[in-house]
């Protein structure tokens, strides 16, 4: 007798990861359910939304949700690093929009979306996992699952693939009105005021600006909100006069600090996004990352559904396809941030100086980790003694480096 509340695929969390891997899935003719924990699609808001122009365009976000930025800056106490660009080439997302647009799309390509639908465990048979027990909503049957719950991992965590993050990134941000900030400039804030971490300033348009400070626990037990309150009382922030204390939003957020997983794939089991650590580091940057591993997710289900094989051995094509594209970002991503959380005044104050130096070219491949870029080696080469061994043998452990940098090492 056939079960009611019967999918193909089932997908924990309506992030961009798990939209993407439900559009991928839907379009392919799956029939899809996602789960989202929250009320609403896209609240509360969680991240900061910086993110780069090429890529985001050619995962197919429309313009309307990037605010273009032309505009960089990294601040420490003693030294300033800016740099511009014409035609911009990063951005601040629309967070919000951006997550009801790809749910919207999500809905035409046939997906059951669930607002409001905690996902409490995977249901288990024969020590497989066949459907999802879903609070108030009762139980749901498919032979696919696709863990997209964030930094908590849900069903990772039960299918013991994961523990619980042990270390994190924690931000606390303010969405103020802030006229007097220039609407295509960001800045980055190192130092004391966001130990093991840094602060941001993100305009996104009409006078409105996410300033925040992350850190990263148990490297310290600062508080960021606390952290964010003192910045904000300063009469004076990155040269401009502190916007006023009347703020339209505060957001809380959470990203893990790890490497990714060993396994993001198990019989019957798929893991994407912050869930497996799927994130570069470098920067806590994630948004762009989940969008194309929940794509390379619901490709997979398709995958597996058209051979009718959800065991863990073909599955595990889906840790192979990220691996390939980003899994020595992700890798070396957090070997750096390991060492960047130990910055004290000092070492932010040299290393910003340093990298005042570089051309503005370089820097878009630095931020997003393409370490293979002709220029930014070049650059790594020229300063190689100001970088520490230690650091230039994990690039070469996870790039193609040139003959003169190998025989350095």
């Amino acid at each position: 007798m056939p079960r009611q509340n019967n999918y193909d695929v089932l997908i924990a969390g309506a992030g961009p990861a798990g939209l993407s891997a439900a559009m991928a899935a839907a379009r392919g003719g799956l029939r899809v359910a996602i789960f989202e924990r929250n009320k609403e699609i896209g609240y509360p808001i969680h991240t900061s939304g910086g993110s780069w122009l090429t890529p985001l365009r050619a995962l197919g976000v429309p313009e309307r949700f990037m605010h273009p930025i032309r505009t960089g800056k990294f601040i420490a106490s003693q030294a300033t690093a800016s740099f511009s660009y014409d035609p911009p080439v990063s951005c601040i997302l629309d967070v919000r929009g951006l997550y009801q647009f790809l749910a919207a799309q999500a809905a035409q390509a046939g997906v059951h979306i669930f607002p409001s639908a905690a996902v409490e465990r995977a249901l288990i048979q024969d020590e497989r996992p066949i459907g999802l027990a879903v609070r108030q909503h009762g139980p749901f049957f498919a032979p696919l699952l696709i863990d997209a719950t964030g930094v908590t991992g849900v069903l990772a965590q039960q299918m013991n693939l994961r523990r619980s993050v042990e270390r994190y990134g924690l931000g606390a941000e303010y969405d103020v009105y802030w006229p007097d900030w220039p609407a295509d400039s960001i800045a980055l804030l190192f130092g004391k005021l966001a130990p093991q971490g840094y602060g941001w300033i993100f305009p996104h348009g009409d006078s409105r600006v996410r300033i925040g400070i992350g850190v990263i626990h148990p490297d310290t037990q600062a508080e960021p909100r606390l952290l964010l309150n003192d910045l904000l009382a300063q009469k004076e922030i990155a040269g401009y006069p502190a916007p006023s204390r009347a703020a339209l939003e505060f957001h809380l957020g959470t990203i893990p600090a790890n490497p990714p997983l060993q396994k993001t794939s198990a019989a019957g089991l798929l893991v994407a996004g912050d869930a497996g650590s799927l994130i570069s580091t470098l920067l806590g940057e994630g948004i762009r990352y989940a969008l194309e591993v929940g794509r390379m997710a619901g490709e997979t289900a398709l995958t597996a559904h058209l051979a009718q094989r959800f065991d863990a051995d073909f599955l595990s094509c889906f840790d192979a396809c990220w691996r390939r594209k980003h899994g020595n970002l992700f890798t070396w991503g957090f070997a750096i941030n390991q060492r960047l959380a130990k910055y004290d005044d000092a070492a932010w104050n040299e290393k910003i100086n340093l990298l005042a130096q570089f051309p503005a070219a370089a820097i878009p491949a630095l931020l997003q980790g393409n370490l293979s870029a002709p220029l930014l080696l070049s650059l790594l080469w020229r300063f190689r003694q100001k970088f520490s061994r230690k650091i230039l043998q994990d690039l070469y452990k996870n790039i193609r480096v040139s003959k003169n940098i190998k025989k350095y090492l």
